[in-house]
């Protein structure tokens, strides 16, 4: 595999599962140096396991607390010395929380972590690029921060926080991405239609509801974790010099159906 991330050191948050975890792996073959965050102790112990003979380092991290977003960055500029790729990939949906809170409490749990912490990780993130000359930002939106629930999926009653919280991470990304363009930090967003993760299991153990979504991707099926990790990499490399301000859908056609 092409190094195309040779020694750049990398912060990786929601990485002990899903979409996070297939980033620190495809990072680490691309010669990236990794540091795994999560609020997951034991999924990230068992990530250093397996990764034990490579430059990776986890640490537990809570994003939607500002001081331990800004100490984690802190932490990494003192191993490493500069930061040069934030992935924020850290997210959680209502199905994953208790069903006795009200909208309100679900709504503001969702926006904490994926709005809210994206936002407090990026602005610990600027000022270390800022200080070093540059640097790279993907941040994990969705295909639901672009478009709506389509009324026949039983997925939103119009106050679901998910598609609002990933709505919002475009738009901190498209401002971030057009003010730090003359600073050479350059801020993209991934757009993931459905994949095969722990936030989706229940969908897809639903096999009425199962059938329905892949209906909906005209490729037919899910993502799998590692094809989202891939074009992350892209945006997160040198290659990807003049894009900035993004939000790149991968989601098997289903925005464009």
């Amino acid at each position: 595999m092409t190094q195309r991330l040779n020694d750049k050191v990398t912060l990786v948050t929601g990485a002990a599962s899903g979409i996070g975890r297939a980033t620190v792996m495809r990072f680490l073959e691309e010669g990236a140096r990794v540091v795994a965050g999560d609020v997951d102790r034991e999924g990230l112990d068992e990530l250093a396991k397996e990764c034990r003979d490579r430059p990776l380092s986890t640490q537990v991290v809570d994003v939607g607390e500002r001081v331990q977003c800004e100490g984690l960055v802190a932490d990494v500029l003192a191993g490493a010395g500069r930061l040069d790729v934030l992935v924020n990939s850290a997210g959680i949906t209502p199905r994953g929380l208790e069903e006795t809170l009200d909208y309100e409490e679900k709504w503001d749990a969702v926006l904490r972590i994926n709005m809210k912490g994206t936002l407090m990780m990026c602005h610990a993130a600027v000022d270390a690029m800022r200080q070093q000359g540059g640097g790279a930002i993907v941040n994990l939106a969705s295909i639901m921060g672009l478009i709506s629930y389509h009324p026949d999926l039983p997925l939103s009653d119009g106050f679901n926080p998910y598609p609002h919280s990933k709505g919002g991470v475009i738009q901190i990304t498209r401002d971030l991405g057009v003010r730090l363009a003359p600073e050479k930090i350059r801020v993209n967003a991934v757009c993931p239609g459905f994949v095969y993760t722990a936030l989706t299991a229940g969908l897809a153990e639903s096999p009425d509801l199962h059938q329905q979504l892949i209906r909906r991707h005209p490729m037919g099926r899910f993502a799998e974790p590692e094809e989202i990790a891939s074009v992350i990499g892209f945006l997160a490399s040198d290659e990807a010099s003049f894009v900035t301000a993004a939000a790149w859908t991968v989601d098997g056609g289903y925005t464009a159906s």
